[in-house]
């Protein structure tokens, strides 16, 4: 299972549309980046949250089913969906086999 830390931006949409897209069983967990109006205040910039997300950013994954691997960067994320899933990323253009 794949637990995403998302938020309502546009780099958070695109893992959860590509969730979706390969069909693979996820959790949402909800990051609130904003609270009171103050965004230096955002739950990314808790301690708990910089141990899966070092540069405090969203998205994020863990990969529950993968040693809890934890990838961040939607464009690193993407690729690591593509590649697992076998979808949307060819063979020849992997990073992994």
């Amino acid at each position: 299972m794949i637990e995403l830390f998302y938020s309502n931006t546009p780099n958070g949409k695109k893992i959860s549309i590509m969730l979706e897209e390969i069909g693979f069983e996820y959790k949402i967990t909800k990051v609130n980046l904003n609270p009171g109006g103050n965004f230096s205040e955002g739950e990314q910039f808790k301690p708990e949250f910089r141990k899966i997300s070092p540069f405090s950013k969203i998205p994020t994954i863990i990969d529950h089913d993968n040693n809890k691997e934890t990838i961040f960067e939607s464009g690193a994320i993407l690729m690591y969906l593509g590649e697992k899933s076998n979808k949307f990323y060819e063979q020849k253009d992997r990073t992994k086999i």
